[in-house]
């Protein structure tokens, strides 16, 4: 039978999951290297984004979206080592999340594609990863991405400028 854990959350309140939900980051995700256990959210009023919630500290959530449904080229490309660490024999077997920073303005929602989070679902077990090239963002506009997909041409560019 499987155990039920209780999480207390600033955004949800009292969250009651199956321990099998639980996903174990080793490493942490990026700036937060001692918060390691999370669980996905999600409501459907937010769809088709998610909460990474933590199980050990109510204030700390990110929302997360499957990269593929703003950016349908999306490609994971990492070293065999990491894929390995995730115990995965195939990156293709993955879930892959990245992390998104939602603003007033629609057109400023940005999400870290540069970062991805990737998940052995099988093992729930995850990593944040840095991705070997440089065509992705940390700051990546995700809904000029998909207006720019969808075939207008007037949009801004989707990168930020280093500038």
């Amino acid at each position: 039978m499987t155990e039920t854990l209780v999480i207390q959350t600033e955004r949800f309140g009292e969250l009651s999951v199956p321990e099998t939900d639980v996903l174990h980051f080793p490493e942490g995700i990026l700036g937060f290297g001692d918060r390691k256990e999370f669980v996905l959210v999600q409501e459907a009023a937010y769809a088709p984004f998610l909460w990474l919630q933590s199980v050990d500290d109510p204030h700390l959530s990110f929302v997360v979206v499957d990269p593929l449904t703003f950016v349908p080229d999306y490609k994971v490309e990492v070293k065999p080592a990491e894929v390995k660490s995730l115990d995965l024999d195939d990156i293709e077997k993955a879930r892959v999340l990245v992390i998104v920073v939602v603003r007033d303005d629609p057109d400023q929602i940005t999400a870290n594609l540069q970062g991805p989070l990737i998940v052995n679902p099988e093992k729930s077990v995850g990593k944040q990863i840095v991705l070997l090239n440089d065509r992705y963002h940390t700051r990546h506009y995700i809904l000029r991405e998909a207006e720019e997909s969808n075939g207008d041409s007037d949009t801004a560019s989707t990168e930020e400028s280093d500038s």
